[in-house]
């Protein structure tokens, strides 16, 4: 089976290592989001840089050596910022380059963001993209009826909403609270998280009647409630999901290098590939097919394939 993981983290150095634990788990490509540990730009050592009026732009160093050295097993997005004044520029360079298959918006926080991303502050990144026909990630935290309206003034846009589209779980609102430093950031995130579940994964799918939203499961066992191997409470919102967008409009990830809730690479995979609700077409999609198609990313050859 062709499996492609779409959200993996790598610091400095680490792709060796990381490709020998593909190798075992039989994954042949990984997406990598490059993260030194911290919030981009805000200490020194990480690879970004500050840019225009409080602009930040990253760069990938380790990920696209990886994808040098390990070509068609790793391949990255560019975390992009809409108050970079070369922004266009930017997202142009991430077409033209060999391995950048994408774009990541990462809003959340402070809330200040999600407010900007609301009244259309994004909306050079979003033409950039459809300019130069780049997907674009985008971690809303429970927010992804926000997209709206980019969607409606920017249709051929490939938009993948992350970490199944989910507000965080109780367990992170006091690091969030923490994180964000505001005097209601405790209740706000609280009540976000303790929403029921049903209700919060309603509006995910109602974003599935746009034929260029896909859906990205990843963290599924913390923001479904659904910790521990296989992570079966998941399996009714997978199933919800499919209906809703089709397998071919759902990608897996593992975030195995954040995972909250513990579980390893091999559960965070197996949970998939051995649920018993799935058709073998479901999973072949799920675990890479539309990882493939979404990123226009080629399956390998057999020479250089994992099951090789």
């Amino acid at each position: 089976m062709d499996i492609v993981d779409t959200q993996v983290h790598l610091g400095p150095g680490g792709a060796a290592e990381k490709l020998a634990a593909m190798d075992a788990l039989g994954i042949k490509s990984v997406l990598v989001d490059e993260w030194w540990g911290g919030w981009w730009g805000t200490r020194p050592g990480e690879p970004a840089y500050r840019v225009g009026d409080g602009g930040i732009r990253t760069t990938s160093p380790t990920a696209e050596l990886a994808s040098w050295t390990y070509p068609g097993r790793f391949s990255y997005l560019v975390r992009v910022d809409p108050k970079d004044p070369e922004i266009r520029s930017v997202v142009r360079f991430a077409r033209d380059s060999n391995f950048a298959r994408a774009l990541r918006i990462a809003t959340p926080l402070p809330r200040s963001e999600l407010t900007a991303f609301a009244e259309g502050d994004y909306d050079s990144v979003f033409a950039a993209a459809a300019e130069f026909g780049v997907p674009i990630f985008v971690s809303l935290l429970g927010h992804s009826e926000l997209l709206t309206r980019y969607l409606e003034k920017f249709p051929g846009v490939k938009v993948i909403i992350d970490h199944c589209g989910m507000p965080p779980n109780m367990s992170m609102v006091p690091m969030i609270a923490q994180l964000e430093g505001l005097p209601d950031s405790k209740q706000y995130w609280s009540t976000l998280a303790g929403a029921p579940r049903e209700e919060s994964f309603e509006k995910v799918l109602r974003m599935a009647t746009w034929a260029n939203v896909a859906l990205k499961w990843a963290h599924a066992p913390s923001r479904l409630d659904a910790a521990g191997y296989p992570n079966s409470a998941a399996r009714p919102f997978l199933r919800k999901a499919i209906n809703a967008f089709g397998a071919g409009r759902i990608m897996w990830a593992s975030d195995v290098t954040v995972n909250p809730t513990g579980e390893t690479w091999a559960e965070l995979l197996y949970a998939i590939k051995d649920n018993p609700d799935l058709s073998v077409e479901e999973r072949e999609n799920i675990l890479g097919g539309s990882a493939r198609k979404w990123l226009d990313w080629p399956d390998l050859p057999p020479s250089q394939s994992a099951e090789s």
